[in-house]
């Protein structure tokens, strides 16, 4: 039986781990986690609802934590601190947009 590997690109600061590896359970499971943190933060901003905001992005700094320390993952880590780095961003574009 032959499997198939698809892999997304997703800009991050080391290009060497720039890609999930689908046929790995532990990147599908964690592309999942990652995705629902990501999408509940964003939600949580639009309707402008900070304090629910602030502990999406903590639950997204766990899954880094988890990605470094239980999984020992370099492509999970260097993915997870990525996403992490942009619900920080659209935090502050938040605040500023609401301070205009």
């Amino acid at each position: 039986m032959s499997t198939q590997t698809t892999a997304v690109a997703v800009p991050v600061l080391a290009p060497q781990f720039d890609q999930f590896d689908l046929s790995n359970p532990q990147h599908l499971a964690m592309r999942k986690l990652m995705a629902d943190v990501y999408a509940r933060h964003a939600n949580a901003l639009l309707c402008g609802v900070e304090k629910s905001a602030a502990a999406y992005r903590g639950m997204g700094e766990g899954l880094e934590r988890a990605a470094i320390y239980v999984l020992a993952d370099p492509v999970l880590s260097s993915l997870s601190a990525s996403l992490n780095f942009a619900m920080f961003y659209m935090e502050e574009i938040y605040r500023a947009r609401a301070a205009a």
